[in-house]
């Protein structure tokens, strides 16, 4: 299936949608990307893409331009509220769909549907089992998927903890170790994360436009299953820092249902993404790549959010 000539990138300026905005820019795509703002359209504008100016509360000049692209990427979120937001995103693209001729979408969902797999390597095909923070992921998925009603080619992202540059969990931590001289993990630091570089999350995005088949869903993770501790350790050492433990009971008191979350022990399998899609993960371990990781951070800029 060829990739088509127009996307749409909901969450452009964020800190994923930017990474997948720049590289389907460069493989020479037609990108629109939404910007709140005159700044975060300059935003988008050096991503090498074109800045829409609009706002997912205000969907009529969203979907203005949406319908007139064959296709449209979701990775737009908000920490306080990601639930509404996806919400509201998937209504815009709805719209688009039966009025204009959007006929192909790839959905950004997350490992965390899945909830603990208690030790076991999971697949696309394993329970779904969220936790709190992400119990509306799994009827969001199949709301996407749903667009086939309106001849709309559907294909849904599980990406894990996503690394790389100034954002995200691991960005945080950096952040901390050079401001605090600590890097403080939640709970003892025995459970494993998934991980994925934001670069390789990038490039299964693109490759998933132009290769995957509507009904799917992929994993996108590194394989690495690190422990907590062991990336906490990573940061330190790279930075001359201090891993500390932060106690699960205070964790959760402080930080609710994300907080709860952070403290699931998950592995998975991404064979599907590597056989389906031809996705080759260029980094494939944090720990290995740590001060790497740390010079990646300093030389980037932070992404603008909304």
């Amino acid at each position: 299936m060829a990739a088509p000539g127009k996307v749409f990138v909901l969450g452009a300026t964020g800190y994923l949608g930017s990474a997948i905005a720049a590289r389907l820019a460069r493989a020479g795509l037609d990108v629109r990307g939404l910007a709140r703002d005159a700044r975060r359209a300059r935003v988008v504008e050096a991503l090498g893409a074109r800045a829409i100016l609009g706002r997912l509360e205000e969907p009529a000049s969203v979907v203005a331009e949406m319908k007139n692209c064959d296709a449209v990427v979701q990775a737009a979120t908000d920490d306080a509220d990601p639930e509404a937001t996806d919400q509201a995103a998937l209504g815009i693209i709805r719209t688009a769909a039966h009025d204009g001729r959007v006929r192909r979408v790839l959905y950004t969902s997350s490992v965390w549907a899945h909830g603990d797999t208690r030790g076991a390597i999971a697949d696309e095909t394993s329970p779904l089992a969220p936790p709190e923070r992400s119990r509306w992921r799994p009827a969001h998925e199949r709301a996407a998927l749903d667009l086939e009603e309106a001849e709309v080619a559907t294909v849904v992202l599980r990406p894990s903890v996503v690394y790389g540059g100034r954002g995200g969990i691991l960005g945080d931590w950096f952040e901390e170790a050079k401001t605090k001289g600590t890097v403080t993990y939640p709970g003892d630091g025995a459970q494993r994360w998934g991980l994925v570089h934001r670069d390789d999350l990038a490039d299964a995005y693109a490759l998933a436009l132009e290769h995957a088949r509507g009904g799917e869903c992929y994993l996108l993770v590194d394989e690495s299953r690190l422990t907590v501790r062991a990336l906490a350790d990573a940061v330190a050492a790279a930075t001359g820092a201090r891993a500390i433990s932060r106690d699960r009971r205070e964790l959760v008191e402080a930080l609710g249902p994300y907080g709860a979350a952070l403290l699931m022990d998950q592995q998975f399998t991404s064979a599907r993404a590597r056989r389906g899609l031809g996705w080759v993960p260029r980094h494939t371990s944090f720990v290995a790549e740590a001060r790497a990781l740390l010079r990646e951070w300093e030389l980037a800029t932070p992404a603008v959010t909304g």
